[in-house]
């Protein structure tokens, strides 16, 4: 229940009648009340468009303020205790998108060094490493039970046979594996971890119609045991709360500054434009050789 519907119930059951100019008092409290939140609001950078409602309502008559100032209440009470979302929601919002595209970059770079299509629907997972002619492409085709292995410089295809449990294992590590999230899933986040939201108008501004959020963390690294000093940086759509971008950032002492490492960008694609890339790299489905190749025990003859 928001502060608004509270609000709704408490003058509800106060069934109080009052005079005309009492009307005018009552009102008059509550647009300098609400001007004040308001105030707050604009030195924080909100515009909530309450302002304007409080104009317009002002020009009105007490009969017809008194039937509508909840709604502006409820604009400003919306606003003030409005929260972002959590590590929680974003990792459930991410598991629910059908297909998606992540490509992880090295700071400062424009081509990515790794890319990872994933498509629910379709239920395949197709990896790329490298790039040019060097690239390698990996695809784990679930229906068909099988894992192809083809760089782009050769013609050959290479099969291998997998279980539905090694595709599953691998479904449970892809993301954490592809650089989008620093843990398997919200519940490994360790203890003293800080999340919190990023108001830095520059940095917002990255990507359009996202919320900001950093992770911040503290690692230990073997074999030394020498504490880390961690951020992942969340770009998230404000609306569904999918992720748009992330970003790493690591430092060795506290009152060092970060250094910005790698960053991945995510895209969700058409399942046709996975099906569509995954034909171009294989070739078309019938022409595929699914069939995974022999590999001979060591020292015998088949």
């Amino acid at each position: 229940m928001n502060p608004a519907d509270n609000i709704e119930r408490a003058v509800a059951r106060l069934h109080i009648t009052t005079r005309a100019g009492t009307d005018e008092r009552i009102l008059n409290d509550a647009f300098a009340a609400l001007h004040g939140g308001l105030q707050k609001q604009q030195l924080l950078g909100v515009d909530t468009g309450v302002c304007r409602t409080v104009v317009i309502l002002r020009m009105a008559k007490p009969a017809l303020v008194a039937a509508v100032i909840l709604v502006a209440c409820a604009l400003f009470f919306s606003v003030f205790y409005r929260k972002g979302a959590t590590p929680a929601e974003i990792h459930k919002a991410f598991a629910k998108a059908e297909n998606t595209c992540i490509s992880t970059f090295q700071a400062g770079k424009t081509e990515p060094f790794q890319q990872v299509w994933a498509s629910q629907t379709l239920h395949v997972k197709l990896f790329k490493i490298g790039g040019g002619n060097q690239a390698q492409f990996t695809l784990w085709d679930a229906p068909n039970k099988v894992k192809m292995i083809k760089y782009l410089s050769s013609e050959s295809i290479r099969t291998e046979a997998i279980t539905e449990q090694m595709f599953a294992e691998l479904d449970k590590s892809v993301a954490q594996s592809s650089g989008l999230f620093p843990f398997s899933d919200a519940n490994a986040v360790p203890e003293g971890a800080q999340w919190s939201g990023v108001d830095d108008p520059q940095v917002a501004g990255t990507i359009p119609e996202t919320e900001v959020y950093d992770l911040a963390w503290t690692a230990k690294i073997a074999p030394s045991e020498a504490v880390a000093y961690k951020k992942w940086r969340l770009f998230a759509d404000i609306r569904t709360h999918l992720p748009r971008r992330a970003e790493w950032y690591a430092k060795s002492r506290p009152e060092d500054d970060y250094t910005f490492e790698t960053f991945t960008v995510v895209s969700y694609p058409s399942e046709s434009e996975i099906h569509d890339l995954i034909d171009n790299i294989f070739g078309p489905r019938r022409g595929r050789p699914d069939e995974p190749e022999y590999i001979g025990t060591p020292g015998t003859e088949r």
